[in-house]
């Protein structure tokens, strides 16, 4: 029996990957990965187009999530939030089709309780998994420029090493399961404060009659200078809020942040909860820089 497992795990096909979430992220992921040679497999969730673009580009789309996972190596799942990773994740017959040798990517922007019990499931079922959220929002999911907060093992991290190159400029091995959803939480957290005071200093600058130009390359090389304000400050300016990152998922991250940190005084990151729940509440499915319309209007 010990030995038919390891040929079991000696015939897993590594580029073959089951991909779980063709939003804004997961389809220009999964674009790149197809690009780079992998042979995806994918389902339906709710809008069929992703999946069937990712069709047209040689991925194979299953019927379920668990006979997408029944045919691959490697598991992604980059889905909204913990509810999606314990419903899709955890789902009995998803864990059924989960074999001996396979590895799970998961890239959801959950909480750590959520990941210690996803990756508890599936190392139960023999499989490795790798806890991977992701930083660099659509355009670098498109671009293929991410940079991963990785936990778990070294070992697990090797395995889809070829995988990351094809989505991501940069991999940083944070610690173990569990601690890649914190760094995101943290990630999010300072990108939600720093949105907002890039909107403050968009509304300064126009009452002050100040070129936006001038401002980004001034304070793009000065101690004021951000990602947020070099990336976001002319989607602010120009009240552009295409999503992107939506607002609402961006409310989330910071909850969960405060969620973690209970007992911990974050007082500017509570402040800027609340913005961002009172900007959901006609800009949520906008771009996160919608946020801004709260200071400016």
């Amino acid at each position: 029996m010990h030995m038919g497992g390891e040929i079991q795990m000696n015939l897993l096909d590594m580029r073959q990957v089951a991909f779980l979430g063709l939003g804004a992220m997961g389809l220009p992921m999964a674009r790149n990965l197809t690009k780079a040679g992998f042979k995806l497999h994918v389902t339906v969730h709710r809008d069929p187009a992703p999946a069937e673009e990712l069709r047209s580009l040689g991925a194979e789309v299953h019927a379920s999530a668990a006979s997408a996972i029944a045919s691959a190596g490697v598991i992604v799942s980059i889905l909204p939030e913990d509810k999606q990773m314990r419903e899709v994740l955890l789902a009995e017959a998803v864990l059924a089709a989960v074999k001996p040798g396979q590895l799970l990517l998961e890239m959801t922007s959950g909480t750590p309780g959520a990941m210690k019990e996803v990756a508890q499931a599936y190392a139960s079922k023999g499989a490795a998994v790798l806890d991977a959220p992701v930083s660099g929002g659509t355009i670098g999911a498109e671009k293929g420029t991410l940079t991963v907060m990785a936990g778990g093992s070294e070992e697990a991290l090797q395995q889809v090493q070829p995988i990351l190159e094809a989505i991501a400029q940069t991999v940083h091995k944070v610690g173990e399961i569990g601690a890649g959803k914190a760094v995101k939480a943290i990630n999010q957290m300072m990108a939600a404060v720093h949105m907002l005071a890039a909107s403050e200093a968009i509304a300064l600058s126009e009452r002050l009659g100040v070129d936006l130009d001038a401002l980004q390359k001034v304070i793009g090389s000065s101690s004021g200078g951000s990602w947020m304000f070099a990336n976001k400050a002319q989607a602010i300016a120009e009240r552009s809020f295409q999503p992107g990152f939506k607002l609402n998922l961006m409310k989330k991250d910071i909850g969960i942040a405060l969620q973690e940190g209970l007992g911990q005084p974050l007082p500017v990151t509570a402040l800027a909860l609340q913005l961002f729940e009172m900007a959901a509440k006609e800009n949520g499915e906008l771009d996160f820089a919608a946020v801004s319309r709260v200071i400016r209007g």
